[in-house]
Formats: C-alpha cells, sequence, structure tokens
C-alpha cells in the first residue's frame, strides 16, 4: 500500500492548508487500516474520497498518486480488475508530473522512482488478473529496472527491500500463471528467502506460491505443507484476507486427495468471508471448487449450477483465464448429459482464450480432455457399438487432439529438476495423455503411428550433459509446461501424514525456507529425448506431431538432434 509521505515538490502558493492534509491523509490511513482487515469495499471508499479532496490540490500530487494506487489495490481485490488497471496507469501518469516537478532534486527524484516502481509492481498484478500476461512482464520488468537504480544514500532503502520482495512475489505468480514451473520454484523460494531475512510478515505469499507451485507439479505432501504455513504466516501477520485464501489452496490439495469433508469446511467458511468482503475473484475461485466438490459427491446438477456461477463472476471481474479453465470443467458436465454441441463451445471458448494469452500448454491440456470426451462419444454415444466404430470423421478429430498434446504433456517433465517430480508428472500426467493417444491409434488402425508411439516410449530419457549454463537454464525456464487441473479425481498418493503441533510464526518462517531447499534439492538434470530417424531414407517418428504440437503449444516437444533406431 502507499503511504502519504511528504510529497516531493517545492512548496507552491496553491497549496492545500494543514488542516486539508491532515484530513486527507486521515482518509488513507483509515483505508489502510480497512484494507488491512479484508474490508476491502470499505477501503475503497476512503481512498476514492481520499484522491477526490486531493485532485484540486497540484501541489498534493504525492498524496494524490498514493490515494490513487491504493484505490486500485482495493478494486483489484474486489475483483474489478479492468478498473484497477485504469486506477493504476491514472497514477503512473501523475508520476510523471511529479518527475517533472523535482528535476534536480536527487531526494525528490529518488523518492518519486520508488513510487513509480511500486505503481508498476501493482499494476502487474492487475494486469495478470486481466489475463494480459506480457504486459505484466513488461511491468514488472520496467519496475526492477527502476529499483536498481535506487542508491542506498538516496534514503530510500525500506520502501526499495519491500518493493523488491513485491516485484519477486508478483514474478513467481506471473512464471506460475505461464506454468514455468522451474523457474517459478527458482523465483519462489528466492523470495521466500530474501522475506525472511528482511521481512518476516510477508512471509505468507511466498509460502502460498510454494504450495501451488508444488500442487501444480505433483508433490501433494509439499503443497500441504506450504499451505499449513501460510496459514499459520498470515495469522500471525493479522491478514484475514490471506488466511482464508491459503485455506482456499489448503482445501484443493484436500479435494485432490479425496478429503471431501475437510475440504468443505475450508470452502464453506472462506466463501462466507469472501463473499461478505466482496473478494470476486476468490469468490469465483471458491464456487469452482465448491463444483468439484459436488462432482466428487455425484450431485452433477449442481455442480453445473455453481461452474456456470464462477464462470460469470470470473469474467464480470476481468478474469478471463480463471474463467475459461472453469469453462473445460463445465464443458465436462455437459458432455455427461449429452448436450455435445454446448459440451464443444465451453472448450472452444476456452481454448481462445489460453491461446490469446500466450498459454500453450493449457491448450494441450484442454485438447487432451477434449479428446477424452470425443473418445466417450465414440464408446457411449447414440449408436457406438463395442469397439465399432461408428463415426471416423469423430475418431479421425479425437485423435488428431490426443497424439500432439500427449507429446506436449510429456514433454513437461524434462523441465523438472527432480527425479521424483518426473516421475510422479509421468504417472499422473503424462501416462494417461499417452494412453489415450495409443487407444485411438489403436482404435483407428494406424499401426504405423502406434509403431512410432512405442518407439517414443521406449528411447528413455537423456542426461543433460554437465552443468546447465545461464543460457540452458533460461530455456528451460522457458520450455513448454503444463498446469495441471485443479481436480484430478481421488490422489494415487498415500495422505500425509496427520501433521503435529502448529509451528510458530519464527519456526514457520524457517520450516518453509528450509522445505523449500529441500523441495529444490539435487536431482539429475535431463534433456527433452531426440527425434527418431527410422529408417536410413525414412521418415522421423511423430515428425507431423511433433511439428503440429511445437507449432500450436510453443516451446520444444523434442531435441533438434535426429538419432538412428535401426
Amino acid at each position: 500500500m502507499a503511504t502519504t509521505d511528504p510529497d516531493p515538490r517545492p512548496d507552491e502558493p496553491d497549496a492545500p492548508d494543514d488542516e486539508e492534509l491532515t484530513r486527507i491523509a486521515a482518509l488513507i490511513d483509515a483505508g489502510n487500516d480497512a484494507f488491512l482487515q479484508g474490508e476491502f469495499r470499505t477501503a475503497h471508499a476512503l481512498f476514492d474520497r481520499a484522491a477526490d479532496a486531493a485532485a484540486p490540490f497540484e501541489q498534493a500530487l504525492y498524496v494524490r498518486t498514493s490515494a490513487l494506487v491504493n484505490r486500485a489495490s482495493a478494486a483489484d481485490r474486489l475483483g474489478d480488475h479492468p478498473a484497477a488497471v485504469a486506477s493504476f496507469r491514472e497514477a503512473l501518469g501523475l508520476c510523471d508530473r511529479l518527475a517533472e516537478a523535482v528535476t534536480g532534486d536527487a531526494a525528490g527524484t529518488a523518492v518519486v522512482v520508488v513510487l513509480r516502481a511500486g505503481v508498476l509492481v501493482n499494476l502487474a498484478q492487475a494486469l495478470q488478473n486481466t489475463g494480459d500476461f506480457d504486459a505484466a512482464q513488461a511491468s514488472l520488468e520496467r519496475a526492477r529496472a527502476l529499483l536498481a537504480s535506487v542508491r542506498p544514500e538516496d534514503g530510500t532503502d525500506a520502501d526499495t527491500a519491500e518493493l523488491l520482495i513485491g516485484c519477486l512475489v508478483s514474478l513467481t505468480a506471473l512464471t506460475i500463471q505461464r506454468e514455468q514451473w522451474a523457474r517459478a520454484h527458482e523465483l519462489a523460494t528466492e523470495s521466500l528467502e530474501v522475506v525472511t531475512r528482511h521481512h518476516p510478515g510477508l512471509t505468507g505469499r511466498p509460502l502460498l506460491n510454494l504450495a501451488t507451485i508444488h500442487e501444480a507439479t505433483g508433490r501433494p505432501d509439499l503443497a500441504e505443507d506450504f499451505a499449513h504455513q501460510a496459514v499459520a504466516a498470515f495469522l500471525a501477520s493479522d491478514t484475514p484476507a490471506g488466511v482464508d485464501e491459503a485455506r482456499q489452496s489448503l482445501a484443493q490439495t484436500y479435494l485432490r486427495s479425496g478429503r471431501l469433508d475437510e475440504a468443505e469446511e475450508l470452502l464453506t467458511e472462506g466463501q462466507g468471508y469472501f463473499e461478505r468482503t466482496g473478494m470476486a475473484a476468490q469468490s469465483a475461485l471458491g464456487l469452482d471448487l465448491l463444483g468439484l466438490l459436488a462432482v466428487l459427491r455425484g450431485d452433477p446438477v449442481r455442480a453445473d449450477e455453481l461452474y456456470v456461477q464462477s464462470v460469470a463472476r470470473f469474467e464480470e471481474s476481468g478474469a478471463v483465464v480463471s474463467a475459461a479453465e472453469v469453462r473445460v470443467r463445465l464443458a465436462a458436465g455437459l458432455h455427461a448429459e449429452g448436450r455435445y454441441e454446448e459440451s464443444e463451445a465451453h472448450i472452444s471458448a476456452a481454448l481462445f482464450v489460453f491461446a490469446a494469452a500466450g498459454l500453450g500448454l493449457r491448450c494441450a491440456q484442454a485438447d487432451f480432455f477434449h479428446a477424452t470426451l470425443l473418445e466417450d462419444r465414440l464408446s457411449h454415444g447414440a449408436g457406438a457399438g463395442a469397439g465399432v466404430v461408428t463415426d471416423p470423421a469423430l475418431l479421425s478429430r479425437a485423435l488428431g487432439l490426443a497424439v500432439p498434446a500427449a507429446l506436449a504433456i510429456d514433454a513437461v517433465r524434462f523441465t523438472l529438476a527432480s527425479g521424483q517430480q518426473r516421475e510422479r508428472w509421468n504417472r499422473e500426467f503424462a501416462a494417461p495423455a499417452m494412453r489415450l493417444a495409443f487407444r485411438l491409434a489403436a482404435r483407428a488402425g494406424a499401426a504405423e503411428l502406434v509403431s512410432e508411439l512405442i518407439e517414443s516410449q521406449c528411447a528413455g530419457t537423456p542426461l543433460m550433459d554437465g552443468s546447465p549454463d545461464a543460457s540452458a537454464a533460461d530455456d528451460r525456464a522457458g520450455a513448454p509446461s503444463l498446469a495441471s487441473p485443479r481436480f484430478l479425481g481421488p490422489s494415487a498418493f498415500p495422505d500425509p501424514s496427520a501433521p503435529g503441533g502448529q509451528p510458530g510464526p519464527t519456526d514457520t518462517f524457517r520450516l518453509g525456507t528450509a522445505l523449500a531447499g529441500v523441495a529444490a534439492s539435487a536431482g539429475l538434470r535431463v534433456s527433452p529425448p531426440p527425434r527418431l530417424a527410422l529408417h536410413p531414407t525414412g521418415p522421423v517418428a511423430l515428425d507431423p506431431y511433433i511439428s503440429h504440437a511445437e507449432t500450436r503449444y510453443g516451446g520444444r516437444i523434442r531435441e533438434t538432434r535426429v538419432v538412428p533406431t535401426w
């Protein structure tokens, strides 16, 4: 939150009097208090009043900028992401005017630089929520460059350190959204170490990011540990909104492991809080998770109702990527009811959003899911006989979706450093996708394709030569990766042991850092497998499917080198 530090501009005759400034500052302080207690509607109204009160006074530009930044943050928490972006951009415009006014004043310039960096960090979060990941990345890069330009003698060390933490946390969230899991884990671990060293009260957010990362990459035990620690950290810092967000993350882990009663208790309690405080995006996520719970409990009608509400709420708040994810789950329910056209319309809408946001591997996930539904229609749709292809065109569509998607999903494990992570990813995500590709190829009588799939799966995983250099690490960071669906059915893993006593705040921070180190413990680095030449003058195995996958989803599915198989 922006504060009401003294305006860096020199005195001017049209400046507000002390009484007026005191009143504006009191509004901002009251808004900050309401924000920290999770009363975002109240906070937004107070910041709005402060911004309006400061508007007539040129001398109060800094105070007005602070009010606009805080108003935007409140709007973002309320789910009005477009309004938040607009308010942040207005604040950036005021930063330009402030910078002109303090030209030649080193101290004033440093204050404005830090203020602008803070606006950019917060703007990036709002842009992420709207799905504009490229603009969010650019905003964060500008913020980091500005913060790097600030000198210690400028007297802004505390503000700079806090903003650097915020920048790291936002970069982590962005890489999570882009499903670059190796890079996300590096950033989350770094941000946790920095926060623990400089600002322990902010430890909850990096812990929550680590919980999300491990849940998505098939490590539910660590995901649960980090979620519990995030709850404890938010409780210690008296951040009620963070507490319920962390409990919502914990509920996702419980859903995955089939602990439905525990998940329901957390979701119901959290949903009441999100509805009461107007946190639209978290409320929409809660509706989505309650929909998953309804599916697990055999109530598809209720699940569809909750999914529809979730999509509407996400879209109202501008969170189109999150809405698209729910559409994919809604498509499953409509398919089960025989409403195939509606089901496919939701998948198509989701694919359009994922592609527009540059989320190629979410496209792969949606394609795999779509192919699964098409296979179900072949097996159980009207007129389908046992083992008889009744619709060759439908089978061809399913096969054309399944093979490239399976190759892309399988490629994710080559970006993971830990052998345990790779094994779990293969078991949970890649193997089911490959089985679908094999089934459909066999059903279509595509003997050559089956043979090439076998060759590909038998090729093994090559070790990466030597220690990866910076360029290789960057390549892995941007390599294709796939977020797991929020629900994958009851976990194949045994239930984690019941946790013991809850750690205290200091123990929580130390334990979080230690666990992050364990999670990053050394594993043998691997590289994507090479392309396989089937004959001296013949084709490369799966070549058209590999090319299609790399074009459709982006990233690298196979190495460029070709090795013979004879």
